[in-house]
């Protein structure tokens, strides 16, 4: 098994929410990982918003499950980890929490993370991170006592339709209010929903979108004002490849952006690779002061629309599923919560 570790260090300098550019690790988190991440955040701030969503009985949750938590931030460690994970499954068929030459789930996150308290879930076959978050491990008790538990970090691994959620307890990386933003589907076409969470001791004072030079606020969605998940529906432009990034302001004057440099990208046109470019377009003036806009880039689009399937026997190992789940559709679950104090 061969270990790349210096991506995770190194992109800490660049900024919070920015892409590794590792060529080994190809990018993480990447537009499918953070929407895992942001899907997850969602349920975390406000669960009983999708009680009718869930194929099994909200009244099944504990009430801790059943208790809004803080989003959860970004970690660069735990992000590289759950990639490192879910690709080792992609390549070995190896659906497991111990990686396909047999190194244990703990020994393996401890090689990107140094804190004591981690978590895992994984999932195979789910279509895309939606389903995967809304059915599978939200009815599955112990994945979901995982995703409703007071860790404070998350890194997601997305590989074909193999998921891993890697959490983890430790000191967050942004003093931002913003933990993930994200965009879906994945391959938008005439229009997408843009999202970002938000965490502070007040509303925004502004919490935009800026897309291929258009500035559009978002609105509360799911949560609180103080914490909850902001979105906004926009019709696209017809452009090959749409850059976006989200600014904040908050109501004491501090401000930035997510990712902290650069843009977002989606679009067939696209040819970053990452899903992320350092530019940013200006929208003509709009932004007024906002930090961090002024740069151009031509060739901007679309995609087509892919909806949500579920793939063929989507499952998550170990133990047997909750709710109406099991007796629809058989599918195995699995998962692996720990506590590990490292000396």
């Amino acid at each position: 098994m061969i270990l790349f570790l210096l991506s995770a260090s190194a992109l800490a300098q660049q900024g919070y929410g920015v892409p590794s550019t590792d060529p080994y690790t190809d990018g993480y988190p990447s537009s499918s990982e953070r929407e895992l991440h942001l899907w997850t955040n969602a349920v975390r701030v406000d669960p009983e918003a999708f009680k009718d969503i869930y194929p099994c009985s909200y009244d099944s949750f504990t009430g801790t499950e059943k208790s809004p938590h803080d989003p959860l931030y970004l970690d660069m460690g735990l992000a590289e980890a759950g990639r490192y994970h879910s690709l080792d499954m992609q390549a070995t068929g190896n659906f497991s929490h111990s990686s396909s030459d047999g190194t244990d789930f703990g020994t393996r996150v401890g090689w990107f993370y140094d804190s004591g308290n981690i978590g895992e879930n994984i999932a195979y076959g789910y279509g895309d991170p939606y389903n995967t978050i809304m059915i599978g491990w939200m009815c599955s008790s112990g994945h979901r006592a995982n995703i409703m538990t007071d860790y404070t970090e998350l890194g997601t691994g997305v590989a074909g339709d193999y998921y891993t959620q890697d959490f983890g307890g430790g000191a967050i990386d942004s003093s931002g209010p913003v933990a993930m933003g994200a965009h879906t589907p994945q391959s938008a076409g005439s229009t997408a929903t843009l999202m970002a969470d938000w965490l502070e001791l007040a509303a925004p004072a502004r919490l935009d979108v800026i897309m291929d030079r258009e500035v559009v606020p978002l609105s509360l969605t799911w949560g609180v004002e103080t914490r909850g998940v902001y979105t906004a529906e926009l019709a696209l432009q017809p452009v090959d490849c749409h850059l976006y990034h989200f600014f904040w302001e908050t109501v004491d004057g501090r401000s930035g952006n997510f990712p902290e440099q650069g843009s977002y990208t989606f679009g067939a046109g696209c040819t970053d690779g990452i899903g992320w470019v350092p530019e940013r377009l200006d929208p003509d003036g709009l932004l007024g002061g906002l930090p961090g806009s002024g740069a151009d880039q031509d060739g901007l689009g679309g995609g087509a629309s892919d909806g949500r399937p579920l793939l063929s026997d989507p499952r998550l190992v170990g133990c047997s599923p909750v709710g109406g789940v099991a007796g629809l559709m058989g599918w195995m679950v699995g998962l692996l919560a720990v506590w590990r104090r490292r000396g």
